[in-house]
């Protein structure tokens, strides 16, 4: 499963009425933000660097990015995350909405088992009433999406087929890196390492020469007649009998073997 993104919401007390506009209109980040803010998003995810949606949508105004009372230009996504060094690249130009078993939303799940994410602009439906951009992060038995605009569960965990009937387009943005970077390392090696240097620090702690009241008379027994031998020196410079740790089978050979000694039968 890839790592799921950075929330940010484009109605954010900080941004929502800051502006993003150009002459001729009067809107803000809360209003019409919300292609930056889902750029925002995976570039602070993967980049590991701050960049809110104010960040993204002061860029997309900076580059000429903002269209004339609508939302951002889909031109935008590309040169946006470029500056970060992230391939971003719109799927194509096919318009899949009303088209839920379009071949285009199986090939965004394949990318999303690759590595990567994608962002969807949504048609009218449950999303919107017009244009609106979302980041979708992987698809199980729901698709997993960050909303700029919502929290709601029906929004960021969608209906599979309600999804595919709404989305329009999509960009794919290649963060294959980012989302195996601990896979990677967590080969079965490497498990089976991290295991053994565990189970040699817990066996660390069982090593010591406590034992209860009622064992005493017996361990001392076992000491004076040669059945138990120390296996060096402990801390306190006694010999350490380690009677907490495990048992293994040379142990227990030994074991006997003292026992029968003991009992002349060896």
């Amino acid at each position: 499963m890839n790592k799921r993104p950075v929330s940010y919401l484009q109605t954010d007390p900080r941004w929502k009425n800051k502006p993003y506009r150009v002459p001729g209109e009067n809107s803000t980040i809360g209003d019409s933000g919300c292609g930056p803010t889902a750029a925002a998003m995976l570039i602070e995810t993967i980049t590991g660097k701050t960049y809110t949606p104010e960040d993204a949508c002061a860029w997309s105004i900076a580059h000429g990015y903002k269209a004339l009372r609508q939302g951002t230009y889909y031109a935008y996504f590309t040169p946006q995350f470029a500056e970060f060094g992230i391939d971003c690249q719109m799927l194509n130009w096919t318009n899949t909405y009303g088209k839920p078993d379009h071949p285009n939303h199986g090939k965004v799940v394949e990318k999303l088992k690759e590595g990567y994410y994608a962002i969807a602009l949504m048609n009218k439906g449950l999303w919107t009433s017009s244009g609106h951009f979302v980041v979708l992060w992987w698809q199980d038995g729901k698709v997993r999406i960050n909303d700029p605009a919502s929290t709601r569960a029906a929004r960021v965990n969608g209906d599979i087929r309600t999804f595919r009937s709404q989305a329009k387009y999509y960009w794919l943005i290649d963060a294959r890196a980012h989302n195996r970077e601990e896979n990677d390392d967590m080969d079965q090696s490497k498990f089976n390492e991290m295991f053994k240097e565990a189970m040699r620090a817990y066996r660390k702690e069982l090593q010591d020469n406590d034992c209860g009241a009622w064992s005493e008379a017996a361990r001392q027994w076992a000491i004076e007649n040669g059945i138990i031998a120390g296996g060096g020196i402990g801390p306190d410079g006694q010999p350490n009998y380690m009677w907490a740790d495990t048992l293994t089978r040379e142990q227990a050979v030994m074991l006997l073997y003292r026992f029968a000694q003991f009992m002349g039968k060896a």
